[in-house]
């Protein structure tokens, strides 16, 4: 059983099957085969997908952009009980790190699992002005083992930017890495007098930063991939701080 609660919706789930999982993966990266919708950022290109969950961890947000053919941005998700997770990082590429939240979690945010449909009735869902909740499945289409949700992210002004976000997040499910010794950059946390040790304001000459693995770090747990058993090893968190 799962069960979240956002603005006065409460998500209580029957238990999964088999086949199903309750938890869903933010891939930080889709392996040397992924290609980036238009609306990414140059920046986010760029980066690793270690890099990629640095940024995620220490700001504590998920960012996403609208999925190829869909005007809505959306936070994209895999579905992946553990032997179709091994599937998609051993045999299918993906790479061993993201973000791992619940079945729940998503439906709170508006998220749901998506439609995997022929061309003609894709062009129906796009007419309706909700192609972002269907993948049309074409010839050699190679999509439906993803198993995807997304989760609609509210636009958002930057300056003269807009931005995308959904999830804000101290805590998730679980961290999936690829390393059981990466750790993600320290983030300031406080401050302190570098002479009497109290606590200090940034703008004091004499203050020092102090700085901590991210919150979402601490608070949750983390799932290590290991290529060699091709499995998942779990630590509760704080085991890996």
């Amino acid at each position: 059983m799962g069960g979240t609660k956002r603005d006065g919706k409460q998500f209580v789930l029957q238990g999964v099957g088999p086949a199903q999982s309750d938890t869903l993966i933010h891939f930080t990266s889709r392996g040397e085969y992924a290609s980036f919708t238009p609306k990414v950022p140059e920046q986010f290109r760029q980066m690793t997908a270690q890099e990629r969950l640095d940024s995620i961890l220490g700001s504590g947000r998920l960012y996403g952009y609208p999925p190829f053919g869909a005007q809505q941005a959306c936070v994209c998700f895999s579905e992946s009980p553990p032997d179709h997770l091994s599937h998609l990082i051993a045999d299918r590429g993906f790479s061993p790190w993201g973000v791992v939240v619940t079945r729940a979690d998503v439906l709170s945010h508006d998220g749901g699992a998506v439609a995997y449909v022929t061309e003609a009735v894709y062009k129906q869902f796009v007419a309706a002005g909700i192609g972002h909740w269907a993948v049309p499945i074409r010839e050699n289409s190679q999509w439906m083992h993803e198993r995807e949700w997304r989760a609609p992210l509210c636009e958002e002004i930057d300056g003269e930017r807009k931005q995308y976000s959904c999830f804000s997040m101290t805590r998730a499910h679980a961290i999936l890495i690829g390393d059981r010794n990466w750790r993600p950059t320290q983030v300031t946390t406080a401050y302190r007098n570098g002479c009497t040790g109290e606590q200090a304001y940034p703008n004091d000459p004499a203050a020092i930063p102090v700085k901590e693995l991210p919150e979402m770090w601490r608070n949750s747990a983390v799932w290590v991939w290991s290529r060699e058993t091709r499995s998942i090893d779990e630590y509760q968190a704080g085991v890996l701080a």
